[in-house]
């Protein structure tokens, strides 16, 4: 049976929220770090992609937190490879403290091929992926919920901070906007147990984007529009804080 990668990382100021808990957006970012890590070893990285013409993208994305850790804690995250489907490539994640799970996360990735910007097919990997003999700690990451609500709607055109390697936004970012959409006043009083990512078209500098946000109980659903198109789509359900 083959291990999991291991990345540890203790959350700073830059990394928590007022209320000292890891921000969601840092968890998205954690878990590229971790990912990246583990693709080193397996010789599967952004600079060896490129060279294959190929770069990693993610298709959609689930977080469960039961708790969330604080300021200057030390946090394992331990991720590891699901079994390849068609074309999507699985990642899985386990955050602990202290050797106690506080939440986990479920990843798909595809291959983007960098001059058509079209998925490719999973053939042009070298040497595949490894299969790793352990249990998803998630399902694959199910739809977003679709309910008829009041909307809010932000226009926004990505900026420095919004824009990767890969010259279109980062995953995280998406993550970060949804956050920044949510008032103060329900975070203080409320935190996400579960967020759903799907990233359906990427989004480049030049692009001036709508955000829709609507809310139903303890679900909240921002989408980012390009049109009439969705660009992307997140859902968060939120509980009080302890």
């Amino acid at each position: 049976m083959m291990n999991p990668f291991i990345f540890e990382l203790i959350p700073g100021m830059g990394c928590v929220d007022f209320t000292g808990h890891w921000q969601p957006g840092a968890i998205f970012r954690a878990m590229q770090d971790a990912g990246e890590g583990h693709c080193r070893e397996l010789h599967l990285t952004f600079e060896e992609l490129r060279e294959q013409g190929l770069a990693w993208v993610i298709t959609r994305a689930h977080v469960q937190m039961d708790e969330y850790p604080t300021l200057g804690e030390t946090i394992t995250v331990k991720t590891w490879p699901g079994v390849t489907r068609r074309m999507f490539f699985p990642r899985n994640f386990v955050f602990e403290v202290g050797g106690k799970e506080m939440g986990r996360a479920s990843m798909v990735y595809v291959l983007l091929d960098l001059e058509t910007r079209t998925i490719a097919q999973p053939s042009r990997l070298k040497d595949g992926i490894p299969v790793y003999d352990i249990p998803a700690p998630l399902p694959f990451p199910g739809s977003i919920k679709n309910f008829q609500a009041e909307q809010q709607m932000i226009q926004h055109k990505p900026i420095y901070m919004d824009v990767d390697m890969n010259g279109h936004v980062n995953n995280t970012r998406y993550v970060d906007w949804f956050m920044n959409a949510i008032p103060l006043e329900k975070h203080a009083q409320e935190q996400i147990t579960n967020l759903l990512v799907h990233f359906t078209h990427e989004i480049t500098p030049q692009e001036t984007i709508t955000l829709t946000m609507k809310e139903q109980e303890d679900v909240s659903v921002m989408h980012g529009m390009r049109d009439d198109t969705i660009c992307f789509s997140v859902e968060g359900t939120w509980k009080k804080r302890a």
